[in-house]
């Protein structure tokens, strides 16, 4: 069965709009952020390694970590494009691309990690 595929959690943050200025007289202008609640918590999905890419960048200070992987979700999850991603396991964040519904039998979204990577 499919959801037994579904091994592992993520939460799910949608994008909220916002108005900002940065001050001096200047107009407003939108603001793009994420809740520090996540809108879904603990959804069950399957992070596929194996079809993803990855990549490490040695700088200095750190290295720069570069990851595209493909996010398995049960059908009806409610996920968009530029959701953050947060895996429940690693404590990694992604962004996720343009989710696909698979003939009403599951939803795949690549999503990506760029940025300095950390020691886990």
């Amino acid at each position: 069965m499919i959801e037994d595929f579904f091994d592992h959690k993520c939460n799910i943050f949608h994008v909220v709009k916002g108005t900002g200025s940065p001050g001096f007289g200047l107009p407003g202008s939108p603001t793009f952020d994420y809740r520090t609640v996540p809108d879904i918590a603990e959804q069950s999905c399957h992070f596929g390694v194996r079809n993803g890419e990855m990549n490490t960048t040695q700088q200095q200070p750190q290295n720069d970590l570069y990851a595209r992987l493909k996010l398995y979700l049960p059908c009806g999850t409610d996920i968009r494009l530029n959701d953050k991603v947060v895996d429940c396991t690693t404590g990694l964040t992604y962004t996720a691309e343009v989710p696909r519904n698979i003939r009403g039998h599951h939803i795949t979204v690549y999503v990506k990690r760029e940025g300095p990577g950390k020691a886990l």
